[in-house]
């Protein structure tokens, strides 16, 4: 019973610093447009200054594994809440556009750590409990974007002045963090080993307990460029290269392509954010069912005939049908891959969590440039297709990988057994 009461404060503590990841930088995005008007910025100055967020975004992600190596992952988390809520209460006070890249530049590194290092914890608590929770922990991220887009939203709607609206969000990240991440884990050395693991409790491992490895300075290095974890990486920087084409390129598609008003253009989005919420609140219990090999490869062929459909049937209703399956698939196949990266036994888990995070958030990063630049060229359906080609090769690579894992690691692409 006790075990129990631990694993479950130890998830409930993950999904707080899930959500509230997620929350941050989404109650930062109604903001942007006041500070272009108080800046007078136009869009190419904006995506300047907005830049700096990407920056700081990708500095942070390779420290974040150091910073959990050393520190463990409750004082990281912490320390990134407090310092996002700190940017959040000042960025509507300050007067001076150089200020406020330096003070974006740093939204940036907090917020990405908030986020690789959740991902570590999970991946440690997937190893403790022996349960499947990276699905549910990543819907509770597109939740908790959710929640902190729109009630930052309805609070400016209302004339609520600025500088308190980042009060509320600073407020809310402070007090969600203190109060729910209390049994985030305190050492990021969690033995890998079913037997090891299975000798030591949850609640000794939530409270830090866990046998501390001594690696060489030369195999260290050599953990960054492991190749299965590259591998991983490369797949995911398709995937989260997907979210990005859909996130900055589905209004553009349905405006210039199917003829839908400016006003109604986000529509495609919004349905496949909703429906990749859903499944991925509901993936642990399909992860459950099926493993983690069977969701990944039919996600990505799921996401393949969303493409198709949306480009080759020049309809709305079918583009919209084509969002949604891509949402569907799309949804559980970056944390399942995160998972899986999490179980290498030659690798430390916040090393390969990192390094999988980094190299797939770059996809976000410049995917959607890349998109441009190719639909400037052969137009943007034509760019879509290219995209779902690039998907089809994840489906080839997750095929190959679950094969290379099929003996080495069978929990890992299985599932969990009952």
């Amino acid at each position: 019973m006790a075990r129990s009461l631990e694993e479950r404060r130890m998830i409930f503590s993950n999904r707080v610093s899930f959500w509230l990841a997620g929350f941050c930088l989404a109650a930062w995005a109604p903001m942007i447009p006041y500070v272009k008007d108080r800046f007078a910025l136009d869009e190419h100055d904006l995506g300047l200054l907005l830049l700096c967020v990407g920056i700081g975004s990708f500095i942070s992600m390779p420290t974040s594994g150091y910073l959990s190596s050393r520190f463990g992952c409750r004082l990281p988390i912490y320390a990134s809440a407090f310092v996002v809520a700190a940017c959040l209460v000042g960025i509507p006070w300050i007067t001076d556009i150089n200020v406020l890249r330096v003070v974006l530049f740093v939204m940036g590194i907090a917020a990405v750590a908030l986020d690789v290092i959740s991902n570590i914890n999970a991946a440690l608590a997937e190893q403790v409990s022996k349960r499947n929770i990276m699905s549910g922990l990543h819907g509770l991220y597109s939740v908790g974007g959710f929640c902190g887009a729109l009630s930052v939203t309805f609070l400016l709607s209302i004339n609520l002045p600025l500088g308190w609206t980042g009060v509320y969000a600073a407020v809310l990240l402070v007090a969600g963090i203190l109060l729910g991440g209390r049994y985030l884990f305190t050492t990021v050395h969690i033995p890998k080993d079913d037997s090891e693991a299975t000798e030591d409790s949850a609640d000794g491992a939530a409270a830090g307990q866990g046998a501390a490895s001594t690696e060489a300075k030369g195999s260290v290095l050599r953990h960054y460029f492991h190749p299965m974890v590259l591998f991983m990486g490369v797949m995911c920087f398709i995937m989260f290269m997907t979210e990005g084409s859909i996130l900055d390129w589905s209004g553009v598609f349905l405006h210039s392509e199917r003829g839908v008003s400016l006003e109604h253009a986000g529509y495609g989005y919004a349905a496949f954010a909703i429906a990749m919420t859903v499944c991925r609140l509901l993936g642990d219990r399909v992860v459950t069912t099926f493993g983690r090999s069977k969701v990944i490869i039919i996600g990505t062929l799921c996401i393949v005939c969303g493409f198709t459909l949306a480009v080759m049937v020049p309809s709305l209703i079918t583009a919209l049908l084509g969002f949604v399956l891509i949402g569907i698939g799309a949804s559980n196949v970056v944390p399942q891959l995160v998972s899986i990266c999490a179980k290498i036994p030659e690798v430390p888990t916040h090393i390969s969590v990192t390094v999988v995070n980094a190299i797939g958030f770059t996809g976000v990063l410049i995917g959607p440039a890349l998109i441009g630049f190719l639909a400037h060229a052969i137009t943007l359906p034509k760019t879509y297709l290219v995209q779902a080609f690039l998907v089809f090769c994840v489906t080839v690579m997750s095929i190959m990988l679950m094969r290379a894992l099929k003996k080495k690691l069978p929990d890992a692409i299985g599932g969990k057994k009952h």
